[in-house]
């Protein structure tokens, strides 16, 4: 069974309405693969020489599992936890119940029965405190432009990441962490999403801390919406 049909049969059967990446990556160029949080039977030095691919699966509360076979283990596929939305491994030094990557068998129901039984409610609990010590505090919620004026959300509360992930049409990069839109997204509609998730958040109390791209300014009109161009790193 590949990855991705594996791994959508695993999504299918866990709780939490977990939706499989678009596509899997060799997991020896995957910069995705820094955002483990525990590797469990495998040694982080395996990522490096590794050519199978992986699929993530990703949670509306901003969690994501790496699933990839297992090397030299034809019957087994790992479930790897990943850090939460918008933290680094900074956050998760000396916490002491992290959670533990494990391998599982390749029948996805009995997979999703070993994840459910053996660290799923284990990670959710972890992260609750990695949440709060990646907190910049005040509720907020950092907006950044990238280099093709895209928004990338930085976010660590998980009403917040609910409404962006599963709400308004953000997908979560297991690369950065961030929250962002779909790349073939055109400019305006990119826009009136990113507007309306704005204004949400804000009506839930938020604080939007928008930083319009600099090397975007000329063409700022058309790439970045008008409610940010009017107020750049607003606060509330």
């Amino acid at each position: 069974m590949h990855v991705t049909e594996f791994a959508t049969a695993l999504a299918d059967r866990l709780t939490g309405r977990w939706q499989p990446g678009p596509a899997t990556t060799l997991i020896a160029q995957d910069t995705a693969s820094n955002r483990i949080w525990d590797s469990g039977p495998l040694a982080y030095t395996a990522f490096e020489a590794a050519d199978v691919q992986r699929c993530v699966l990703t949670s509306p509360h901003g969690l994501q599992l790496y699933v990839m076979p297992r090397p030299h283990r034809p019957n087994q596929y790992l479930v790897l936890p990943m850090l939460p939305a918008g933290t680094s491994h900074e956050h998760v030094q000396g916490l002491k119940d992290a959670p533990r990557g494990i391998a599982v068998p390749t029948h996805p129901a009995r997979a999703a029965a070993a994840v459910h039984r053996r660290f799923l409610i284990d990670y959710r609990l972890a992260a609750m405190p990695t949440w709060r010590h990646a907190s910049p505090g005040r509720l907020l919620v950092e907006i950044h432009f990238d280099a093709e004026a895209r928004p990338r959300i930085t976010c660590t509360y998980g009403r917040a990441l609910i409404h962006l992930l599963a709400y308004g049409g953000f997908l979560l990069d297991p690369a950065t962490g961030e929250c962002h839109l779909p790349k073939d997204l055109p400019p305006d509609q990119a826009a009136r999403q990113l507007n309306r998730s704005i204004a949400r958040l804000e009506s839930l109390d938020f604080t939007v801390a928008v930083h319009p791209p600099h090397s975007a300014a000329r063409t700022a009109d058309r790439s970045v919406p008008s409610r940010v161009d009017r107020h750049p790193g607003r606060r509330r």
